[in-house]
């Protein structure tokens, strides 16, 4: 809890029907009663006559009062919705602030003060910025599921697992005189090994999923010339990138943020690639390829057969051949995993987009469990993973080492979700084997 009391409008900006103005803090109930005459019973909208400090009046409103710690923050909540004209709203929030203890919040401060006041946890709150920030209807239930704790449920259990791990490695060291079960070390052991395979897979498939919060990356490749710039002009259906005659127009990535089919694709223009002794065209060459290997898709836009050897060791199975300027090329019929397209004409456009359609869906569409989706939570994994690694590495005559590690592991997987408090392990050890008997 905090002295201070934010104030922010929670609505969008510029004239609306209704805005909100929202306030946590101890000083909801003098600006309630300063602002409105009263506080309204919890969680009841009342129809109140909002006022400045000198008693002129500025609107009618609907209040809302949520007490604490039932509240979103965990602290007294009060909303005014009141009409959305410009000098209303200016004129209530200068109302506010003009009560004592009562300051603009900071961006994401309420949600802070909820993860602080124990209202929800870090997963949670990326969750909710996720939701606010989604375009696209994946974006939308991965959001919302992380919010709603999926992923924090499953850290959680990964958590809970290396406790009981924990646990019995404790056993060996604290209390070997005791009457616990035999073979703890081995029975430890195996379960590290499990929980690591576990993780280490989780993590695989997590980093598929993070793509639907981030796009799906596909990158298009190929000579100086071949028609890559007024390729994506077209997808894009503007002009996203210079179309030159002059070889080695394109020089660095121009990127360009596609929504098909619920999912978000982010498609690549690179510089064409081919040797030059110019510097700026030889970076944009290495960029080019390196942005190649890095894509969830290769498209390798070529104009002769011949080209296909240039860029042969980028692609990858399942990578698509474009056969470019179909409007004046004499393409043989296209065989499996070439596409004849035209910027010109359009022509093989439209399957492109229904094929990238399908590759985004299907790679990123099928995760069942709630990923990973940001890369605070992957190397908060990884470092997980190290630690039950050296734990399965030390030495059986060492269980000190080992039982380090595996606080080192639990401690990690707790950041994720921002608890990293280990005072449970005892309780965990004292339930499991019936010590202090």
């Amino acid at each position: 809890m905090t002295l201070s009391t934010i104030m922010a409008l929670a609505s969008g900006p510029g004239p609306a029907g209704v805005s909100i103005i929202r306030l946590s803090g101890p000083a909801c109930t003098t600006v309630a009663l300063r602002l409105t005459g009263g506080v309204p019973e919890p969680r009841r909208a009342k129809l109140a006559r909002v006022v400045d400090l000198n008693n002129e009046p500025i609107d009618h409103a609907l209040v809302l009062f949520f007490p604490k710690p039932n509240s979103f923050t965990g602290e007294d909540v009060l909303e005014l919705q009141v009409h959305g004209g410009r000098a209303v709203v200016r004129d209530t929030i200068e109302a506010c602030l003009g009560v004592a203890d009562v300051r603009l919040a900071e961006a994401g401060e309420f949600s802070r003060r909820a993860f602080m006041n124990g209202k929800m946890d870090l997963t949670a709150a990326e969750g909710l910025a996720d939701l606010v920030e989604a375009e696209t209807a994946s974006q939308r239930r991965q959001a919302l599921r992380q919010m709603d704790g999926e992923l924090a449920d499953e850290m959680g259990r990964w958590r809970e697992a290396v406790i009981d791990c924990l646990a019995d490695a404790e056993g060996d060291i604290d209390f070997p005189d005791e009457d616990l079960p035999p073979g703890l070390s081995d029975r430890a052991r195996n379960r590290i090994q499990a929980l690591k395979e576990r993780l280490e897979s989780f993590l695989r498939e997590s980093q598929r999923a993070e793509r639907v919060r981030t796009g799906f990356q596909v990158a298009i490749v190929g000579k100086p010339n071949a028609g890559k710039s007024s390729l994506i002009n077209q997808l894009a259906r503007r002009d996203a990138a210079i179309v030159s005659p002059i070889p080695g127009t394109t020089r660095d990535i121009v990127e360009v943020r596609l929504i098909l089919g619920g999912m978000v694709i982010l498609i690549s223009d690179t510089a064409g690639l081919r040797d030059s002794e110019d510097l700026i065209e030889a970076e944009g060459v290495r960029r080019a390829r390196q942005r190649a290997k890095e894509a969830d898709l290769r498209l390798a836009l070529v104009t002769s057969h011949d080209d296909k050897s240039e860029f042969e060791d980028l692609m990858q199975d399942g990578d698509l051949w474009l056969l470019g300027q179909a409007d004046r090329l004499a393409w043989a019929d296209a065989r499996a995993g070439e596409l004849c397209v035209s910027s010109l004409t359009r022509q093989g456009l439209e399957e492109l987009e229904t094929i990238l359609t399908q590759r985004a869906q299907a790679d990123l569409g099928k995760f069942e469990a709630a990923p990973l989706t940001r890369l605070r939570h992957q190397e908060a994994v990884r470092e997980g993973v190290a630690a039950l690694d050296r734990a399965l590495t030390a030495s059986v005559h060492r269980p000190e080492l080992v039982a380090e590690d595996l606080r080192l592991a639990a401690r990690a997987l707790g950041r994720v979700t921002g608890r990293v408090d280990m005072e449970d392990v005892l309780d965990r050890l004292f339930s499991q084997f019936c010590i202090g008997k």
